[in-house]
């Protein structure tokens, strides 16, 4: 059977799925601008924050790599970075990031005396931007054009015997075309990371998820001046739960694992560390450089990403799903190839089919706090 899809090629060699004229802010202080913008121009999305302020150290490069990330993404045709102009993070720090593949300016409010002036100059910048856009027509291309993410989110064990052997089969279809797949390495799989290790070549990151599945470690509340941490094994039932859990990742080899911000720079699966929270793990995915997310959960979510499609996948196992905001179930029907009917529906949802997330304009940006910003 032949794969592919009908996308938006860029410059690099990748493809995008959506074809939005991204408007980025640097800083919390430039959001209300930011979304004003976007509001008066159709076809732009707006990329808010709570970030940029006063930042320091791990924090600010985690802020700036996502916010790169983001705006280098293939779905994002181009992408305009909207500043205050005494933040930590400066506009023209991230112009000097974002690789040179699309068009990219930036403007500050400061610089151009006030809201109302960014505002109009920001409309007058896009508004041209998405006339471009829309020019551009989706061309037959190959799914090793693509990269993929996968996220499980609020999984049961119900639900995992039902969809995981079933995603594992389509994540190792996907890397036999040549797609970069990234899967969500939440705390719900680390205690599998002993077994998934066996996959993984790199020394370090084979002792790193070694590691990760002996227990969890977190710094006390009441004693984290002296760094002390208390350490907590898992039960055997959230191991099995996590063994469950890693058949989503297939069989193949795992090409590394993906700190914050960071993009995958070879085909194949790779494993990206997630947080419970859903909308900055689909943000993290957004930021890697994903065309598409699909999300697995036992009865779906309330919100995805602005930046991409979201394609939820449920089991018809919970009888309290969020029916509405469900793409695919599968059922316990032999007669029916889940495998080959979810590779045609990400197919088209590639292609430009809108997502159930899409159709209610559920979609948010989030970046994640390492630490105490002042």
């Amino acid at each position: 059977m032949e794969y592919y899809f009908e996308g938006y090629p860029r410059s690099n060699g990748v493809a995008g799925t959506r074809n939005y004229v991204g408007i980025v802010s640097s800083v919390i202080c430039s959001s209300a601008v930011v979304r004003e913008i976007s509001e008066k121009v159709q076809g732009t999305v707006p990329f808010v924050h709570a970030n940029g302020c006063a930042q320091l150290g791990d924090d600010l490069v985690l802020t700036k790599n996502m916010l790169v990330g983001v705006a280098s993404n293939p779905n994002i045709h181009s992408a305009l970075i909207v500043g205050l102009g005494c933040e930590t993070n400066q506009v023209s720090g991230l112009l000097k990031n974002i690789p040179k593949i699309k068009s990219i300016k930036g403007i500050g409010i400061q610089q151009l005396a006030g809201g109302e002036n960014t505002i109009q100059k920001g409309i007058d910048i896009t508004e041209k931007w998405v006339a471009e856009a829309k020019e551009q027509q989706r061309e037959k291309l190959p799914l090793s054009s693509l990269t993929i993410g996968v996220l499980g989110v609020e999984l049961d064990n119900d639900t995992l015997l039902a969809t995981a052997p079933i995603i594992g089969k389509v994540v190792d279809k996907w890397t036999a075309e040549g797609v970069k797949v990234i899967v969500g390495m939440s705390k719900t799989l680390e205690p599998a990371g002993e077994v998934l290790a066996k996959r993984i070549s790199d020394t370090a990151e084979l002792e790193a998820l070694v590691k990760s599945s002996e227990g969890m470690k977190r710094l006390r509340w009441d004693d984290t001046k002296n760094g002390s941490t208390t350490f907590k094994e898992f039960t055997v039932e959230q191991t099995q739960l996590a063994l469950l859990e890693s058949k989503m990742t297939g069989e193949k080899t795992i090409n590394g694992i993906l700190n914050y911000g960071e993009a995958p720079d070879k085909d194949g699966l790779h494993l990206m560390k997630t947080s419970s929270n859903v909308v900055e793990s689909l943000s993290k995915m957004a930021s890697a450089g994903c065309s598409a997310v699909v999300i697995v959960s036992s009865r779906g979510v309330l919100t995805g990403s602005i930046a991409l499609p979201c394609i939820t996948i449920t089991s018809e196992s919970d009888e309290n799903a969020f029916d509405e905001l469900v793409d695919y179930t599968i059922t316990k029907s032999e007669s029916t190839n889940h495998v080959e009917s979810i590779m045609k529906m990400i197919q088209e949802v590639c292609s430009g089919k809108q997502t159930k997330l899409e159709e209610l304009d559920l979609g948010e940006f989030s970046i994640p706090h390492l630490g105490t910003t002042y």
